[in-house]
């Protein structure tokens, strides 16, 4: 559990209001940003890798983790040299980084299925609620990887709304003057 004072809960609830309008309204923006900021991020967890590999004893290297951190550190780099290279590269790193959310989600949906077929066996009750789920999500893949700008804008519409409403209800909350506790899960 974890204490938010009224004046943390106002400082966050106004940075939430604000990333979920930003959001909302200027998807292209903040897109561009977060994708800057997952692609440098990609970069050092691929540099953490490839030090890892180095770092680690003889016995206890997995060249996964070399292989891993030398295809993360080369996307990252390749993502942020095409971005700054050219007028339009910070839309192709963005549709680049749409296509792998859009790849995670296709893994998602085939995972939930596959769990359906593992409910529906053992006869769990609401099994179907697991194949609904995976078949949204396949549909969700079909939209991102059709269009990946178009569903990078479709994501950045939920989260705004998202960012907005949970915002929205912190400040009201804040504003009451009583410190809140939090279940971190």
């Amino acid at each position: 559990m974890y204490n938010m004072s009224k004046k943390t809960g106002i400082i966050v609830s106004i940075i939430m209001i604000a990333l979920g309008l930003l959001a909302f309204f200027d998807p292209f923006a903040l897109g561009i940003g977060i994708t800057y900021i997952i692609t440098i991020g990609l970069g050092i967890y691929g540099i953490s890798g490839i030090i890892a590999f180095i770092k680690g004893e003889a016995g206890n290297r997995n060249g996964w983790t070399l292989a891993n951190g030398i295809v993360l550190t080369l996307l990252a780099v390749l993502m942020l040299w095409t971005a700054l290279g050219n007028a339009y590269g910070s839309v192709q790193m963005l549709s680049t980084l749409t296509f792998i959310i859009g790849f995670f989600t296709l893994l998602g949906g085939i995972d939930q299925i596959q769990a359906y077929s593992d409910l529906r066996k053992a006869s769990v009750p609401g099994a179907s609620l697991m194949l609904a789920s995976g078949i949204l999500n396949l549909f969700l893949t079909l939209l991102i990887l059709i269009n990946p700008l178009f569903g990078w804008f479709g994501l950045s519409v939920i989260w705004g709304l998202y960012l907005t409403m949970s915002g929205i209800v912190l400040l009201a909350e804040s504003c009451t003057g009583k410190k809140t506790i939090y279940h971190a899960a």
